[in-house]
């Protein structure tokens, strides 16, 4: 028998497997490392002993700039939003059951980007110009798209409760139209506006500021508390939604609470760095198979998020010409989505 230990705060509980504890461990001590290269090397030359002289609010005002504005503002996003993005990802396959459905796939990550989109290239809807568009009016409209997109995802395919094929079919359908439409928003877009969208569009880090990391924080921590709190229905989901019932989950009610989290959590994401793609959907499987659940955690889902996005945007900010976050994530996702394919086919051939 596997021992287990864990705690129980009220209707919190957490049980660790020693597999799991040692490869939370792991993840959290590379998390750690990440953040040491992130904070402390980069294209200005600064001493570990100025760093963390500004961290504590003594440094220069080149320095807080540098040190404060950009390089730990940019870690926390990179941290907020892999978190995000892999809870999300976590949450939506394990009510769908099915391995593919992450937010990106279902069409919610590009109905949030349509919206902010929407917002960013239309001058007649806000002043600013897109490089300037606010977060405080950006992440409310990428919100709000996620929210319509998922509403509409769901109108179209709930019966009763939810069928994995039928929410992906109709998930890849909406998917195809909020991105045609972003096609047609950028084609009637200013040349500015188009190229700042574009940019936005990519997945990137580079506008990442404290405001909107502090306006995610209590976001990702609300995330983080009904993740923990639907840990034990998401388990009894998994064994299929005729025996939840029997083990004290009302399946409607778990899919529904869990897929506001994970809409709520990616548009938010979205908001900030635009469309990191694959995150949500590598995550989650990747948690699973390094943590040994029997489905996809949504916490250990989003600390290997965090790891991914963090990872990929020290590759792509260190490289001769910098590359969007967005760019490494689609690299290391494409070969592994076609890797759970074919191991999909090899079991379902046998």
């Amino acid at each position: 028998m596997t021992a287990r230990r864990g705690v129980r705060l009220g209707p919190v509980g957490l049980r660790l497997t020693h597999r799991a504890l040692y490869a939370t461990v792991a993840v959290l001590a590379l998390l750690l490392l990440g953040c040491w290269i992130a904070l402390f090397t980069g294209d200005l030359d600064l001493s570990t002993s100025r760093v963390w002289a500004t961290l504590g609010g003594d440094g220069t005002t080149v320095e807080r700039l540098v040190v404060v504005d950009r390089r730990l503002a940019r870690t926390l996003a990179a941290l907020l939003i892999g978190f995000a993005l892999g809870c999300a990802g976590a949450l939506t396959q394990s009510i769908t059951r099915n391995p593919i459905a992450s937010p990106d796939i279902l069409g919610v990550t590009s109905g949030a980007s349509f919206f902010a989109v929407v917002l960013v290239t239309r001058p007649e809807i806000t002043s600013s110009v897109a490089d300037r568009a606010p977060a405080e009016l950006v992440a409310p409209a990428a919100l709000l798209g996620g929210l319509l997109t998922t509403a509409c995802i769901l109108a179209l395919s709930w019966r009763g409760g939810f069928d994995g094929l039928r929410l992906i079919l109709v998930g890849l359908s909406v998917n195809s139209l909020t991105l045609a439409g972003v096609a047609w928003l950028l084609t009637r877009a200013e040349m500015a506006e188009a190229q700042a969208a574009t940019r936005w569009l990519s997945g990137s880090l580079n506008g990442a500021r404290m405001p909107e990391v502090l306006m995610m924080a209590p976001v990702m921590a609300g995330g983080l508390l009904l993740c923990l709190m639907l840990a034990r229905d998401l388990a009894a989901l998994r064994m299929g939604r005729d025996l939840a019932p029997a083990l004290g989950t009302a399946p409607a009610r778990t899919e529904g609470l869990a897929l506001l989290v994970a809409v709520v959590l990616v548009s938010v994401a979205t908001a900030v760095a635009g469309p990191v793609s694959f995150v949500a959907f590598i995550a989650p499987q990747a948690a699973m198979r390094a943590f040994g659940t029997a489905g996809p955690p949504p916490v250990a889902g989003g600390l290997i998020g965090a790891l991914l996005v963090l990872g990929a945007d020290l590759v792509g900010s260190r490289l001769p010409a910098e590359l969007p976050v967005g760019v490494p994530t689609a690299v290391i996702g494409a070969p592994f989505l076609l890797y759970l394919l074919i191991q999909h086919r090899r079991r379902t051939s046998v």
